[in-house]
């Protein structure tokens, strides 16, 4: 009898990659975790410490933010989560400033609402 002899295979290709945008990831990523970190800025004693760890991930949600969307134009893929790092950075831009200004107003005297 003679053995059967196997068909040749074909070579294993490995599977396309599916294009990502890694600005827009770490954009998600680090917009968050600036949010949390200005959430705990207007708290008395633990948010000067958090202002100067919240303000350096809120720069850098901004920023890979705008990079993450600048490169969802060019490819296509990403502007969902570069639009989310945003998000997050801006309302937390939001909540430093309106915290600082809060804390800056409140020893300026008016003298014509009738506070002193």
């Amino acid at each position: 009898m003679s053995t059967p002899t196997s068909l040749p295979q074909p070579p294993l290709t490995p599977a396309p990659l599916r294009p990502s945008n890694g600005t827009a990831v770490a954009a998600v990523i680090v917009g968050p975790v600036a949010l949390v970190n200005a959430l705990l800025v207007p708290l008395p004693f633990i948010g000067i410490l958090a202002f100067f760890v919240a303000f350096p991930f809120v720069v850098g949600a901004l920023v890979l933010g705008h990079l993450g969307l600048v490169s969802a134009k060019g490819s296509g893929v990403g502007q969902a989560p570069a639009m989310m790092g945003l998000i997050t950075g801006y309302v937390a831009a939001a909540i430093i400033v309106v915290t600082i200004g809060r804390f800056a107003f409140s020893f300026i005297p008016f003298p014509l609402l009738g506070v002193f």
